[in-house]
């Protein structure tokens, strides 16, 4: 789509806006795509900001909260993943603590027990291993699967 006027582009991209949450990166890489001025750029970032069509730290809550609910991330993902939209580093440590550490912990050694399931492992220390490379390759963070796997080993002697 050549060059977008300034009019048009705002109309269409507070309309993008106000249906899904968006982060002021991927805003801009729209209108880049629109081939929008740079200047229009400027002034349409402002206005969405300034009437809270765009929100960094309200899309960072909501990008945290949605990827642990839904895609069962761990925080090492999600944080990977902010920073590829350019989300500053106190907005994600910010969403970050709204993640309850109680919960999270559970999420994943629900997705270890249910992973564990589909294992044939040689023996016990393959298990681990594998169980260890899932949880890792999810985004979690190598303490937390190590204490939440000695607790599933642990239950299981018992």
């Amino acid at each position: 789509m050549p060059d977008i006027p300034y009019d048009k582009a705002l109309e269409r991209i507070s309309r993008i806006c106000s249906r899904q949450e968006k982060c002021s990166h991927d805003v801009k890489e729209k209108l880049h795509a629109w081939e929008v001025k740079e200047e229009d750029i400027r002034k349409i970032m402002q206005w969405l900001q300034d009437r809270q069509f765009v929100d960094d730290g309200r899309y960072a809550r909501a990008y945290v909260r949605d990827q642990h609910l839904f895609r069962k991330w761990g925080r090492v993902r999600i944080r990977m993943m902010l920073r590829k939209k350019k989300i500053p580093d106190e907005l994600i440590d910010k969403a970050m603590e709204h993640l309850d550490e109680k919960e999270y912990r559970e999420t994943l050694r629900k997705e270890l027990q249910r992973k564990r399931k589909t294992l044939k492992p040689k023996n016990r220390y393959d298990m681990m291993a594998r169980l260890q490379r899932f949880a890792w390759s999810r985004g979690y963070e190598a303490d937390v699967v190590s204490e939440v796997l000695d607790e599933i080993m642990k239950g299981e002697r018992d």
